[in-house]
C-alpha cells in the first residue's frame, strides 16, 4: 500500500482519481500497475474516495481496458454513475455491518432540488424550472447536504435515493 498511489492520494482527497494521472516513470508505480494487471485490473482506471458520515473512508476503484479515447469517453459519459455506485456501495457497506446513517427528514423544496441535480441539472437550470433564483437553489442543496451528511450534491442524490426520499416526487 506504500507504493500504491491511488490509496496515497485517495485517504486525503474528495474528488476521483485518474489512474492516467499518475506517473507511470517512476520504477515503483509502474511495477504495482504491470502486476495489477495479471490479477485482472484494466489499464484505465478510476478511483473514487468515499468518506462516511462517522468519519469512515473507502476507496472505490473502476478499471477498464478500453482504448485509450474510448476510456476518456466513458470516463467523462458515467462518472456521475460511478460517483453514485461507489457511494450506494459504502452505503450497502455500513448498513450490512449494522451501522445505522440516521437522516434527517428533507423539505419539499429540498428534495425537489435534488431530483433535478439527479436528473442531471445544474443549480442555474434548477432555478428556471423551479421559478427560483439561483442562490435560493444552492441553499436548498448546501441545506440537503447538511441533513443528510453529504460531502458533495452526487454523494446527498445516492443517500437521498438509497433512503427512498425522491421517489415520492412526480
Amino acid at each position: 500500500m506504500e507504493i500504491d498511489p491511488t490509496i496515497q492520494i485517495g485517504m486525503r482527497r474528495l474528488l476521483p482519481i485518474d489512474w492516467g494521472t499518475f506517473d507511470r516513470t517512476d520504477a515503483k508505480v509502474s511495477r504495482l500497475f504491470g502486476e495489477s494487471r495479471e490479477f485482472g485490473l484494466g489499464r484505465h482506471g478510476v478511483s473514487i474516495p468515499v468518506h462516511g458520515r462517522q468519519g469512515e473512508r473507502a476507496l472505490v476503484s473502476i478499471t477498464s481496458d478500453a482504448r485509450d479515447g474510448d476510456w476518456r469517453k466513458l470516463h467523462q459519459y458515467y462518472m456521475r454513475d460511478f460517483q453514485v455506485l461507489a457511494l450506494h456501495l459504502h452505503h450497502t457497506i455500513v448498513r450490512l455491518e449494522g451501522r445505522t446513517i440516521d437522516l434527517t427528514p428533507l423539505s419539499p423544496r429540498e428534495r425537489e432540488c435534488l431530483r433535478w441535480v439527479a436528473e442531471g441539472k445544474t443549480a442555474w437550470e434548477t432555478s428556471v424550472i423551479l421559478g427560483l433564483s439561483v442562490s435560493t437553489v444552492r441553499c436548498y442543496l448546501e441545506s440537503a447536504r447538511h441533513k443528510l451528511g453529504a460531502t458533495c450534491n452526487t454523494h446527498a442524490v445516492a443517500k437521498a435515493i438509497k433512503a427512498d426520499l425522491l421517489a415520492s416526487i412526480p
